[in-house]
């Protein structure tokens, strides 16, 4: 029991860091003027090739993830004027966490935590740390810290033979 609690799995926060960090890349890089939403998509299918396996139905995480984020972007779009980053960060990072909190929450423990470090991720890497690497690498290794911790701590200890639909 020890040795779980001690163990940090290395791999899979780093898969986590790169998936995040590529899809900010390559969503920041395509067509300027959709690149923020793009950019949510693109983050949300590179987390599902990471979430293989350790979800089931993971194809729901694309889904959740495009969806918040383009809300989360149109909310910011409509209502915030320029300058106002920390509050992009915050409205995207919330919203980008409570489409993915509702894949998480059935089917791990504690899952609420997400939408907070999800919101701290967004907002360090939209405001504090921002740039065209860093923007994902703050997010991902934030969010890749919850995720680790919560595939931990599983609803149940197997997933259904249906999880890799």
């Amino acid at each position: 029991m020890l040795s779980k609690i001690l163990s940090f799995d290395w791999a899979l926060w780093f898969f986590w860091i790169m998936a995040t960090t590529w899809g900010w890349l390559i969503g920041s890089l395509i067509l300027p003027g959709v690149t923020m939403i793009l950019t949510g998509a693109l983050v949300g299918v590179f987390q599902w090739l990471v979430l293989q396996g350790r979800l089931a139905h993971p194809w729901r995480w694309i889904v959740a993830t495009s969806a918040a984020w383009v809300i989360g972007y149109l909310i910011t779009l409509l209502t915030l004027p320029n300058g106002f980053e920390f509050l992009q960060g915050m409205i995207i990072g919330v919203t980008t966490g409570i489409g993915q909190w509702t894949i998480l929450r059935r089917e791990f423990h504690w899952a609420g935590w997400w939408m907070v470090f999800s919101t701290i991720g967004w907002i360090t890497g939209l405001t504090l740390l921002p740039g065209v690497l860093l923007t994902g690498t703050m997010a991902g290794a934030l969010t890749g810290l919850c995720l680790e911790i919560l595939l931990r701590n599983p609803k149940s200890e197997t997933l259904p033979a249906s999880s890799s639909l």
